[in-house]
């Protein structure tokens, strides 16, 4: 009975040994291998960006009404595909139509008018021209018969003269000398007449020049007008083209609309009022904002990044592969600017514009141990801080 019990503890004392070795064999074996892995393996860190937006690389383009006016038509409609400059939204213009038509018939009307003013005013040239003409021959021939009857006056005077000598001496009768004296007080006379004759045709020359002078110039002035009509009806059609256009309202870019307002026909609109906004065709693009100290000096361009969309599970459809194109270099609100890019092969139900979600950017390659070393150093200095200021 002493011999079994004896063989018995010292089976369970062999057996308490071996297990115990191979315990601690494991427990070793592992340490080794934690270690390993905590000083050899490499391991991504990321930074989660604050909020990330799927946009095209385009801006949208607004759409707004330029001035107050009731929609007389609209083909807004959400989801939309529209060309660039075709028609959205018209308003009524109907006051701005009548006005240009006006205008327009205003317009018709001076061509022939001034065509018939040019006409009468060519004419009126022509007249003053040929009247001048012949105002001057008359006082030249006015001045040819003065220049004749001074002549004939001359040898009258002469003639008197030379028989009044003659009759002194008495060789020509008394008669004669009479008769020589009234020739030369006729040829005077004659003379004097014919240079009254040229003043008056001077002056009748001049007062009808002035006439024709001042019928000349409003002949003018009308005609001028007429231009000045013509160029201002000119520039209020080209106004009034230009607030019909305003009550046309038409894509800006090619593209999809992306937002769109119930506006029904008949609404009234304010000025700057949004009618819509077009999404332009494009390649898409990813607009993180991060917190400044987590990304300043750690993201550069090229860098890896993944994008978890809040429409889309995770789980189910996995995450968008990006790749950093530009980082802002100004801080804005605490936030700075991360512009990423997705990678080729996507799921393109994912690539949608304006899904929002998160990003989360590949910073750093390190060992677990580094991360913990770190982690231990941040808490050490938190703690330190927290009792320099308890102090």
């Amino acid at each position: 009975m002493a011999t079994s019990f004896s063989r018995t503890c010292r089976s369970l004392s062999n057996d308490s040994s071996r297990y115990a070795l191979l315990i601690w064999g494991l427990a070793a074996a592992l340490l080794v291998a934690w270690l390993c892995w905590l000083s050899l393996a490499n391991v991504t860190t990321y930074e989660l960006s604050m909020s990330a937006r799927l946009e095209v690389a385009q801006a949208a383009h607004p759409i707004s009404a330029l001035l107050p006016a009731k929609i007389l038509s609209t083909s807004v409609r959400l989801g939309k595909r529209v060309e660039a400059g075709e028609v959205l939204v018209e308003f009524d213009a109907s006051s701005e139509r009548l006005r240009l038509e006006e205008e327009e018939a205003r317009l018709r009307s001076i061509p022939p008018q001034l065509q018939a003013l040019e006409k009468q005013l060519a004419d009126e040239e022509n007249a003053a021209a040929q009247a001048q003409r012949v105002t001057s021959s008359a006082v030249e021939h006015a001045r040819a018969r003065y220049q004749e009857a001074l002549a004939t006056a001359s040898f009258a005077d002469e003639n008197s003269r030379r028989l009044s000598q003659l009759s002194a001496s008495g060789r020509v009768a008394e008669i004669e000398v009479l008769r020589a004296r009234s020739e030369a007080v006729k040829a005077r006379s004659a003379a004097d007449a014919l240079s009254f004759e040229i003043k008056r045709l001077e002056a009748d020359a001049y007062g009808k020049a002035s006439e024709r002078s001042a019928s000349l110039e409003g002949l003018r002035r009308e005609v001028a007008e007429l231009k000045g009509e013509s160029e201002l009806a000119t520039a209020t059609i080209a106004r009034l083209r230009q607030d019909i256009e305003k009550h046309i309202i038409r894509a800006p870019v090619a593209g999809v609309i992306g937002e769109a307002p119930q506006l029904d026909v008949g609404a009234f609109v304010d000025e700057g009022g949004v009618l819509g906004s077009v999404v332009p065709s494009g390649n898409l693009r990813v607009v993180a904002e991060f917190v400044p100290e987590q990304v300043m000096g750690r993201v550069t361009p090229g860098q890896s990044a993944r994008m978890r969309l809040d429409g889309f599970p995770w789980a189910q459809f996995g995450t968008l592969a990006l790749r950093v194109e530009r980082m802002a270099s100004e801080i804005r609100n605490g936030r700075i600017r991360v512009e990423l890019v997705p990678e080729p092969g996507q799921d393109p139900r994912m690539l949608q514009h304006g899904l929002p979600g998160s990003v989360e950017v590949a910073v750093e390659r390190t060992t677990p141990l580094v991360l913990a070393l770190r982690a231990a150093g941040q808490r050490l200095a938190q703690s330190g801080q927290g009792r320099g200021s308890n102090t």
